[in-house]
């Protein structure tokens, strides 16, 4: 309700489905952000702080994709983690290769927004 007027009904869950725009892909990366774009078209810019990025997925049919993308990126992380020297490292052949040059993901999680980021978000309340 919003002054004296019903402005949403339904429960958490169907309201987040009507109002709510996509999912949120959580990244903790070391990355510049431009560098951790998921490859699907309907992914945009959120926030990034404190090694947290933050994309939203707006087509749910792009889930899948996402997922997969994520999940090898941080497999490979994982598999370059040989460090040989500040600001050098090893990549995947064992060539040296500057730091940076490279999407490092340590992790990922896929979430949709809160309700109350929802309905602030569309002004509902």
């Amino acid at each position: 309700m919003q002054k004296g007027e019903i402005v949403a009904a339904g429960t958490p869950l169907r309201l987040k489905a009507k109002y709510g725009a996509g999912y949120r892909l959580s990244l903790s990366s070391t990355s510049v952000p431009e560098k951790t774009r998921p490859p699907v078209g309907s992914a945009k810019f959120e926030s990034s702080a404190a090694g947290e990025v933050i994309w939203r997925i707006e087509d749910a049919g792009d889930l899948g994709r996402v997922v997969r993308w994520a999940d090898e990126m941080e497999h490979e992380t994982r598999r370059r983690g040989e460090r040989v020297g500040k600001g050098v490292e090893r990549d995947l052949n064992g060539e040296m290769v500057e730091e940076g040059t490279d999407v490092r993901i340590q992790g990922w999680e896929i979430s949709m927004p809160t309700l109350e980021e929802v309905l602030l978000e569309k002004k509902l309340f």
